[in-house]
């Protein structure tokens, strides 16, 4: 195997309680690297109608197993780095509130050293539509299990907030700091979806993804002389608990690779972009979804 020249390196992988960002910090620790996740249990106000008892016996994927892997700690991602010999903190925080970014920074300094690589995975998603509520059918779902909204400020405001708000300002916080120190070589990956481009029953979600995947190509331009280069990875769909079974069979049948993504796919594309091998690499969208899109 190539030497990735990650060991060592510090790293930030937001929204990692679960799916790819825990896949993606783990894989991170495999090669070497000190790192710091964060996460936020927001799925429990989001899914209000989903009862304790039906969260604690989830075991088929699904809205409802969702809502309880979003609702857990980071404990468990922290545990299997630690088992394999790495080095790793979790901070629960809401990256919608702008105060905490620096935070983040100001803790993996204190922890690790100078951030080296930035990955930005945390996500908000609720399924919103522009057609009005009373033209929606009656209880309107995506795959046959998440609730489908007329577009609102709320919905519009909580996906920018995050996927978009949130990636740019963590963007500046890293070149503030990698430029004080008079960095050498940073890396700057974040996670897209491949219906960012279009995204119908889940407007505010695309949009803000791509509005991510416009400040991602702005920053790899600016930030390229410097010795940053700045990536986006637009996944598939990737079975990280939402999916239920027999929309899996579906969807694997309309993909050239036969399957749906598993959130290593992921984190081995993240690893690729973050690695000596992808030095000069910077701008680009890799689509990582078993030939999806094209």
């Amino acid at each position: 195997m190539p030497n990735t020249g990650l060991t060592g390196k510090v790293v930030i992988v937001t929204g990692a309680n679960h799916g790819i960002g825990a896949a993606i910090a783990i894989a991170f620790a495999q090669e070497g690297a000190h790192v710091l996740i964060t996460y936020y249990r927001s799925a429990a106000e989001a899914y209000g109608d989903i009862s304790e008892q039906e969260i604690a016996e989830a075991t088929e994927p699904g809205r409802v197993l969702y809502c309880k892997m979003q609702t857990q700690t980071a404990d468990h991602v922290v545990e299997a780095i630690e088992e394999l010999g790495g080095s790793c903190i979790a901070i629960e925080s809401d990256l919608a509130d702008t105060a905490n970014i620096p935070m983040l920074f100001n803790r993996a300094e204190t922890q690790f050293g100078p951030v080296d690589i930035l990955v930005n995975n945390a996500a908000y998603g609720k399924c919103d539509t522009f057609i009005p509520e009373t033209e929606l059918p009656e209880d309107p779902v995506f795959v046959d299990e998440f609730p489908i909204h007329t577009i609102a400020l709320e919905s519009h405001d909580a996906h920018f907030a995050v996927n978009s708000r949130a990636v740019s300002l963590m963007i500046a916080e890293y070149a503030k700091r990698y430029l004080s120190r008079k960095g050498i070589t940073g890396r700057i990956i974040n996670i897209s979806t491949d219906g960012a481009y279009c995204h119908p029953s889940a407007v505010s979600y695309g949009a803000s993804k791509l509005a991510m995947e416009s400040f991602s190509r702005a920053a790899a331009t600016e930030l390229g002389p410097y010795g940053i280069t700045v990536n986006v990875i637009s996944p598939g769909a990737v079975q990280t608990g939402w999916i239920p079974s027999r929309i899996v069979e579906q969807i694997e049948q309309t993909y050239p690779l036969r399957r749906v993504g598993r959130p290593e796919d992921i984190a081995n594309a993240v690893i690729f972009l973050a690695s000596e091998q992808a030095d000069w690499i910077t701008s680009q969208v890799l689509h990582v979804g078993g030939g999806n899109r094209m």
